[in-house]
C-alpha cells in the first residue's frame, strides 16, 4: 500500500558473485564490500565507530535515506490529503455517503496489492530495478498531480488505483536498491534506520497537515470546513517527493548495482490464508495468539476507517483528523517501543491479552467522550497498548513455530492482516451511517451518540471479546491469567519493572537451573562456543568471586550437613552464620542481592560496555526460585530488589537447564523451586531457551560444542548478528548443516510448554 521500504533482514550467502558487484570502497561514493571493515572497525567488530555513522561515510546510502525520510513524510500527507478530500467533497451529503466515500480511497490502496501483489513481483524481479523506480515514482508524480488539479471524486479513486498498482513494481526494486547499496554487515542498521524514518515521519506530518489545514482559513475565501487549499499543498508536496526519489536514483544510477538480489517468489494471499487455517486446527495456543492479532487489527481498522467521520462529529475538522490520526501512531510506535522490556515479572503471553483488553477500553471511552482533547487522549492509549500487543503477540508468534515453518506462518499472519483490515476499513464508515446518531435521555441529561462513535463502541466491544478468550487461552500452565490488581501491585512503589533493559552494549548470557553442577559444566562448553570465532568472553558466576561474594557464598552454601532420617528431596543444607546460628530466609536473599549488585557493578557491567560477551552461571532466577518459590518469600519483591540493586540489568539471553533440584537451602521445595525457574521462562520467552537437562550427558567430552546444542546456538547466532553487525557474524548452522554439536532433543522431549525450546544433548 505504501511506498516506503518494506523492512526484512535477509541472509545471502556469501557467493563470490555477490561480493564481486559490491566491492568498492567508500571513499570513491560506493557501497563498501560485506567483507570488508570501514575506517575505524576491525575484523573482530571492536572498532569505535558506531555502525550509524560507517554508513554515513557512504555517499549513496546518504541520498537514499534522505530520499526515504522525505518521501515518507510525503506519502502520509498523501494519504490524510486523499481521505480528508473524500470527506470534503462529499461534506454535504449524509453520513453514510461520506462513510463510503472515505472507506473507497482506503480500499483502492488495498485492493492492488491482493488483486496483482504475485504478478507484480514476478514481472519486477525481470526489471531494471533502478530504471523501475525512476519510471514508476515519475508515473506517481503525475498521478498525484492530477489528483490535485482535478479535484474530483472518480478520478481520486482511479489515480490512487493506479499509483498502488505502479508500487507494485517499485517497492520491491527499492527495497532491492537498499539491500545492494549497504554492506551485509550494516544491513540490520540500515533496515532500523530506514524503519524509523518511515514510520517516524507520521507525528510530522500529522501536525503538518494540522497546521495547513488551520492556515488554510485564513487565505481568500477560506471558510471552516473548507481545507481544500490544505489538500491540495500536501497533494503536491506527496508529489514532489516522488519526483525528488526519482531524481536522486537518477543521479545516484552508477552507484547503484544493477545485479539482482534473490528474492523469495511471492504467493497468492488467500492461499496462504487457507494454509494457515489448516495449520492451527492443531495448534491450540498458536490460534489464540492469532486470533487476538486479528481481533486487535479488526478493531483497529473499524477505529480507522471512522476517525475522519468522528472528528466531524467533535466538529475538529481536517485539523482535528490530522492530530488524530498522529497521535495514534505516536501511541503505537511507543507501543512496539516498550512492549518488549514492559513488566518483566508478567508472563509475555498474559501481557499480550490483558493489552488488547486495554486497547479496547480506551478505545470504549474513546467512542463516548465528546471533547476533542480527550478523545485524542484516549486515541494515544488505543495507539499505545495495541503496539504492545502487536509487538508482544509478533516476537511470540517467531518463538511458537519452529524454523522451516516460520516463515510461512508469517506470510499467513500478514496476509491475514490485510485482508482484516481492507474488511473493517470497508465495513466502518458504512456501518457508522447505518447505525445513525441517537439521543439518550437519563433524567434530565441528554446524551447523543453517534453513528461514528458507535462504531468504536462494536471496535471496543471486539477487542474485549478477543482479550477474554486470549486470556483463558494463553494463560501458562498450571497457572491463572495475571488478574489486573496483580499488575499494580508489582507497579506500586517501584519503577523498575518498567525501565528494566538488557546489557545494550556487550552480551549478557545466563545460565540457570536447579543443579549447580550441570549449570556449571554447561557454562563452560557455552564460553568455549563463543570463543570459538576469538570473540572477547567473560565467564563468571553466583555468588561471585568478589570478596563480598565469597563471604556470600560461605553462608549460602556452607559444607553439606549428614541428612535427616527421610530427607531426600534436596539434600537440602542448613544456612547458618559464623556462630552455627540459622540464617533467616530474608537474610539469605538480601545477601544474595548484595552480591550481585557488587559482582554487576565490578564484574559483569565494566565487561559490557568493553562490549564483551559476558557468561554467568546463575543470576536473579536463582534467588527468585530458591528463596521465593522454595521458601515462599515474594519473588516478585526478590526481583525488584535485584533490578534496583543492577540499576536494572537483565541478560539479552537465559538458558534454562531444566533439571532437580540437587541443592538448595534447607526446606527449600524441590517441587516448587523447579515450576519457579520455568514460571521465569514462561514470563518472557523472549528472553529464554529452556532445555532439558535430562536430555543431557554430564560425561560428554570437552571439546566440541559439549552440551550446547544447535537451538542455544541458533538463538546466539541471531543475538551475535544483532549487538555486533559489524563482525559480520554468520548465523550458527543447524544441526542439518553438518556443524559440530549434540542434536536438539525431539519435540515433546523434556518440558514442552511455552518458552521451551527443545535443545538437549543425545548421546
Amino acid at each position: 500500500m505504501r511506498r516506503g521500504l518494506t523492512i526484512t533482514v535477509r541472509h545471502y550467502p556469501a557467493e563470490d558473485d555477490r561480493d564481486d558487484r559490491t566491492a568498492r570502497t567508500v571513499s570513491d561514493g560506493h557501497a563498501a564490500s560485506p567483507g570488508t571493515h570501514g575506517p575505524g572497525s576491525s575484523a573482530t567488530g571492536r572498532g569505535t565507530d558506531n555502525a550509524l555513522v560507517a554508513l554515513l561515510r557512504i555517499p549513496v546510502f546518504r541520498r537514499m535515506w534522505a530520499a526515504i525520510a522525505v518521501s515518507s513524510l510525503g506519502d502520509w500527507l498523501g494519504l490524510l490529503a486523499t481521505t480528508a478530500m473524500a470527506q470534503q467533497l462529499t461534506r454535504d451529503e449524509s453520513t453514510a455517503v461520506q462513510g463510503v466515500a472515505i472507506s473507497g480511497v482506503i480500499l483502492v490502496r488495498l485492493l492492488p496489492d491482493l488483486l496483482l501483489g504475485p504478478i507484480a513481483g514476478a514481472l519486477a524481479d525481470r526489471l531494471d530495478r533502478r530504471t523501475t523506480v525512476i519510471v514508476g515514482d515519475l508515473l506517481a508524480c503525475g498521478l498525484y498531480l492530477s489528483i490535485a488539479l482535478s479535484y474530483e471524486l472518480t478520478w481520486l479513486y482511479v489515480a490512487q488505483f493506479l499509483v498502488e498498482a505502479v508500487g507494485l513494481f517499485t517497492n520491491p526494486a527499492k527495497q532491492a536498491n537498499w539491500v545492494a547499496i549497504v554492506p551485509r554487515e550494516r544491513l540490520a542498521t540500515a533496515n532500523q534506520v530506514s524503519l524509523f524514518s518511515v514510520y517516524g515521519s507520521v507525528p510530522v506530518a500529522a501536525l503538518l497537515f494540522a497546521l495547513l489545514s488551520t492556515v488554510s482559513r485564513v487565505f481568500p475565501g477560506g471558510e471552516a470546513g473548507d481545507t481544500r487549499t490544505a489538500i491540495v499543498v500536501a497533494l503536491v508536496f506527496n508529489s514532489l517527493t516522488f519526483a525528488l526519489s526519482a531524481g536522486i536514483v537518477l543521479l545516484s544510477r552508477a552507484l547503484i548495482p544493477a545485479t539482482q538480489v534473490d528474492r523469495e517468489a511471492p504467493a497468492n494471499v488467500f492461499s496462504l490464508v487457507v494454509e494457515g487455517v489448516s495449520f492451527l486446527r492443531g495448534q491450540p495456543l498458536m490460534r489464540a495468539l492469532y486470533v487476538g492479532v486479528i481481533g486487535a487489527f479488526g478493531a483497529g481498522g473499524l477505529t480507522v476507517g471512522v476517525a475522519q467521520l468522528y472528528v466531524v462529529t467533535l466538529d475538529a475538522g481536517a485539523a482535528g483528523y490530522g492530530i488524530l490520526f498522529g497521535v495514534v501512531f505516536t501511541g503505537l510506535a511507543m507501543g512496539m517501543l516498550v512492549g518488549p522490556r514492559i513488566l518483566p515479572t508478567i508472563p509475555r503471553r498474559t501481557l499480550f491479552a490483558r493489552s488488547i483488553g486495554l486497547a479496547g477500553l480506551a478505545l470504549l471511552a474513546m467512542s463516548l467522550l465528546q471533547e476533542f482533547v480527550l478523545a485524542a487522549a484516549a486515541a494515544f492509549l488505543v495507539g499505545l497498548f495495541a503496539g504492545v500487543s502487536w509487538i508482544i503477540g509478533y516476537t511470540l508468534i517467531g518463538f511458537e513455530v519452529e524454523d522451516r515453518l516460520r516463515g510461512r506462518v508469517f506470510a499467513f499472519v500478514f496476509s491475514s492482516v490485510r485482508i482484516e483490515l481492507l474488511l473493517a476499513v470497508a465495513v466502518g464508515p458504512g456501518l457508522a451511517g447505518l447505525l445513525g446518531s441517537h439521543e439518550l435521555n437519563v433524567g434530565e441529561l441528554r446524551f447523543t451518540v453517534s453513528g461514528p462513535g458507535l462504531t468504536l463502541l462494536v471496535g471496543a466491544l471486539l477487542a474485549l471479546g478477543v482479550s477474554a478468550y486470549a486470556v483463558r487461552q494463553v494463560a501458562p500452565r498450571g497457572r491463572p491469567g495475571t488478574r489486573a490488581r496483580d499488575v499494580f501491585r508489582l507497579l506500586w512503589g517501584s519503577s523498575d519493572l518498567l525501565s528494566a533493559s538488557s546489557s545494550g552494549v556487550g552480551l549478557f548470557v545466563v545460565v540457570e537451573g536447579a543443579d549447580r553442577d550441570l549449570t556449571r559444566r554447561y557454562t563452560a562448553d557455552l564460553a568455549r562456543v563463543l570463543r570459538a570465532d576469538d570473540r572477547p568472553v567473560v565467564t563468571t558466576h553466583e555468588p561471585s568471586d568478589t570478596a563480598l561474594g565469597r563471604q556470600v557464598r560461605g553462608l549460602l552454601f556452607p559444607p553439606a550437613s549428614p541428612p535427616a532420617d527421610g530427607r531426600t528431596a534436596t539434600d537440602g543444607r542448613t544456612v547458618t552464620d559464623d556462630e552455627g546460628r540459622p540464617v533467616a530466609a530474608y537474610t539469605a536473599a538480601l545477601l544474595a542481592a548484595a552480591d550481585r549488585a557488587e559482582h554487576v557493578a565490578t564484574v559483569i557491567r565494566p565487561a559490557l560496555q568493553r562490549r564483551e560477551i559476558v557468561v554467568c552461571n546463575h543470576y536473579v532466577d536463582t534467588s527468585m526460585a530458591f528463596h521465593g518459590a522454595g521458601q515462599g518469600l515474594d519473588a516478585d519483591r526478590i526481583l525488584r530488589t535485584s533490578l534496583w540493586a543492577t540499576r536494572g540489568l537483565l541478560p539479552d539471553l537465559t538458558v534454562l537447564v531444566d533439571s532437580p533440584v540437587t541443592a538448595g537451602p534447607d526446606g527449600a521445595d524441590a517441587d516448587a523451586v523447579r515450576a519457579g525457574f520455568l514460571a521465569r521462562a514462561d514470563a518472557a520467552p523472549d528472553r529464554y531457551v529452556v532445555v532439558p537437562g535430562e536430555l543431557l550427558d554430564a560425561d560428554a567430552p570437552h571439546d566440541g560444542d559439549g552440551l550446547v546444542s544447535a537451538a542455544v546456538r541458533r538463538r546466539l547466532g541471531t543475538l551475535l548478528a544483532q549487538r555486533y553487525p559489524e563482525s559480520g557474524t554468520p548465523a550458527p548452522a543447524d544441526a542439518s548443516d553438518g556443524a559440530s554439536g549434540p542434536a536438539d532433543a525431539p519435540v515433546g522431549a523434556g518440558r514442552t510448554g511455552t518458552g521451551t525450546v527443545p535443545g538437549g544433548s543425545v548421546r
